[in-house]
């Protein structure tokens, strides 16, 4: 082991510089605004969905469907990755 003065690490991986990923960055951005618009969106308003006639907050709507949304996502991803994966084995 060697030691070598007045060098620095390389602590950045090599890329030349030192700040966060910008996709890091996008990320905080997009959720404060997310948040703002959560928070801004208090008023009530009807919903009629099948059988339901109820006066929810605008927040608790987008808040529902947000939670819907994440669901339909991850549940489309594993049976398409189910699948893949049983057409791959198939294919073995």
């Amino acid at each position: 082991m060697t030691y070598h003065e007045g060098r620095d690490l390389d602590v950045d991986g090599g890329r030349g510089r030192n700040s966060p990923p910008i996709k890091l960055i996008a990320f905080g951005v997009v959720a404060i605004a997310i948040v703002i618009f959560f928070l801004q969106n208090g008023e009530s308003a009807p919903i009629h969905f099948l059988w339901m006639d109820v006066d929810w907050p605008i927040r608790m709507v987008i808040l529902v469907s947000l939670v819907a949304g994440i669901l339909i996502d991850r549940l489309g991803s594993y049976f398409w990755n189910r699948a893949r994966r049983r057409k791959h084995e198939r294919d073995d």
